[in-house]
C-alpha cells in the first residue's frame, strides 16, 4: 500500500525553515568553506523536486492525491538525488563526523539533517543518535532531532513522541491524517521543549482540524 510522509521543509537562499524554526546561516566565525558549500548545494538538490510536488499535492482534492498522478514523476526524480546525497554524506561523517554547527554553520548542518530525514529507515537509525547527542550539545537544532526521531519511530511501526508526521493515501482517501501519538496528554509539551509549536497548529497547514485529547469537542 503506497502511502506519503510529509514534511514542510524549505530552502530560502542561505537560510533553511525547518518546522516554522528561523535558523542562522552564519553563526560560526571559521566554518569548514568547502564542506559548508557542499552541504549546501546538496541541501538545494534535496528540495529540487521535493517542493515542486509538495506544491503540486496541496492544490490537489484528496480524491486527486489518492490516486497515480503525473506528479509522482517528480519523486522519481527526487528519489535519484537522495541517494547520491545520502552516498556522499556516509562520506562526509566518515571523514569529519557529524556536521554540526561549529564545523559548517547552521544552514549547512540543516541540510545535512533534511538529507537524512529524507533517507531509507537505516540510514535514519544509523545518524539518529549523532543527531541526538549534537543537540544536547547545543550543536543542532532540537526540533531536527525530535522530527527524525518521530521518523524513525513511525518507520519502525511506534508511534512517534512529537506528532510531526502525517501520511495520506489510498487508505486515507487522499486526506492527510496524524500517526498515533504516545502520551498523547502531553505532545504539546514535549514539542514547546523542542521549540515547536503547538500541534493544532501545526496540523492547519495540512488542513486537518486537530482536538486534543482530554479537551472537549466543539461544537458543530
Amino acid at each position: 500500500m503506497k502511502f506519503y510522509l510529509f514534511l514542510f521543509l524549505c530552502l530560502y537562499g542561505p537560510m533553511f525553515t525547518v518546522l516554522g524554526q528561523p535558523q542562522r546561516a552564519n553563526d560560526n566565525p571559521k566554518p569548514n568553506k568547502a564542506l559548508q558549500a557542499e552541504l549546501i548545494k546538496m541541501g538545494r538538490e534535496d528540495q529540487r523536486y521535493r517542493t515542486k510536488w509538495q506544491n503540486q499535492m496541496i492544490k490537489m482534492s484528496p480524491t486527486e492525491r489518492s490516486k497515480p498522478n503525473k506528479v509522482d514523476a517528480l519523486m522519481k526524480k527526487q528519489e535519484q538525488v537522495d541517494r547520491r546525497n545520502v552516498l556522499r554524506l556516509a562520506e562526509i561523517v566518515q571523514q569529519h563526523g557529524w556536521p554540526d554547527r561549529s564545523l559548517v554553520g547552521e544552514a549547512a548542518s540543516g541540510a545535512a539533517f533534511l538529507i537524512v530525514q529524507h533517507a531509507k529507515l537505516g540510514q535514519q537509525e544509523k545518524y539518529l543518535p549523532l543527531i541526538k547527542a549534537s543537540a544536547i550539545k547545543g550543536e543542532v537544532n532540537p526540533a531536527n532531532a525530535a522530527t527524525l526521531e518521530d521518523r524513525v519511530l513511525v518507520g519502525q511501526r511506534k508511534k512517534q513522541r512529537y506528532g510531526t508526521q502525517v501520511h495520506f493515501g489510498p487508505e486515507t482517501g487522499g486526506k492527510w491524517e496524524l500517526y498515533a501519538i504516545e502520551d498523547e496528554e502531553h505532545v504539546d509539551e514535549r514539542r514547546a521543549a523542542v521549540g515547536m509549536e503547538p500541534l493544532a497548529k501545526y496540523l492547519k497547514e495540512f488542513g486537518i482540524e486537530y482536538q486534543p485529547p482530554g479537551r472537549p469537542c466543539k461544537d458543530r
